[in-house]
């Protein structure tokens, strides 16, 4: 088996034959596989998109942008039977709190107190972290709302209002859909943020502010079991700091 077969084996069985075509391609010439976009590794294989974004989610990834990074990561640890999962997260969640300063958690709740309105993106399983986060900020009767439909997302960049604040929350900071988004906002006036697990991911360098814990990217058993708890811990982080920035003004 190749890396990639490695990681994901307990997955390919659910795989449809054209879709493992496609999958043991990239296994197989991973060098190659890594600099090809998503047009192009459906041309060599002589399926269509569709079906390597399909094959992307069968394999329990947000989608290609996510596969992708997959491809080009060399900093995957391979969680071992006989490590102590407590001892594991106690460590990394440690290791993480060096990694965020009190600024950036600052800055960002200013522009949150600041904002008109606060519009909170997530997609996959980061979903129910924006839906978490929103509803934290409804209740103190701050104007928000959540959204993680592609077409939604889209359309974003003509919804927006000089005064909003739209905050992105991705593991990975390589979703396609939260980059395309992110790049067309850059060029308005509204505020961008992101929340995620990678400083140096290519959404982080998108927004205006960004807050990130440094985590390890771990698989064990072919499963992507990388800490998302570490988001929901910003999360909470960046919350509080806000309520506190509100009182101070009150």
């Amino acid at each position: 088996m190749g890396k990639l077969a490695d990681y994901f084996g307990s997955r390919l069985s659910g795989l449809t034959p054209t879709e493992k075509q496609a999958f043991y391609y990239m296994d197989q010439h991973l060098d190659k596989a890594k600099s090809l976009s998503l047009t192009e590794i459906a041309k060599v294989n002589n399926v269509s998109t569709t079906t390597i974004v399909r094959l992307s989610h069968k394999l329990g990834l947000e989608g290609f942008s996510e596969l992708k990074y997959v491809l080009k990561s060399k900093d995957y640890t391979v969680s071992p039977e006989k490590v102590d999962p407590l001892s594991r997260y106690k460590e990394e969640f440690l290791s993480s709190f060096e990694t965020i300063r009190r600024s950036q958690l600052e800055d960002a709740a200013e522009k949150m107190r600041n904002a008109k309105r606060v519009i909170v993106i997530g997609v996959g399983l980061s979903k129910m972290m924006a839906e978490y986060f929103s509803k934290l900020l409804m209740q103190t009767n701050k104007p928000t709302h959540y959204t993680y439909e592609s077409h939604m997302i889209d359309l974003l960049p003509n919804m927006v209002e000089p005064q909003d604040l739209i905050i992105f929350i991705s593991s990975s900071g390589e979703t396609k859909t939260l980059l395309q988004a992110a790049e067309k906002l850059s060029y308005l006036p509204a505020d961008t943020a992101a929340i995620t697990n990678s400083p140096d991911s290519s959404l982080s360098g998108l927004v205006k502010n960004s807050l990130s814990f440094t985590v390890q990217r771990v698989q064990f058993a072919g499963y992507d079991i990388t800490a998302r708890s570490s988001l929901m811990l910003l999360i909470d982080l960046l919350f509080e700091t806000y309520l506190k920035k509100v009182g101070e003004k009150g």
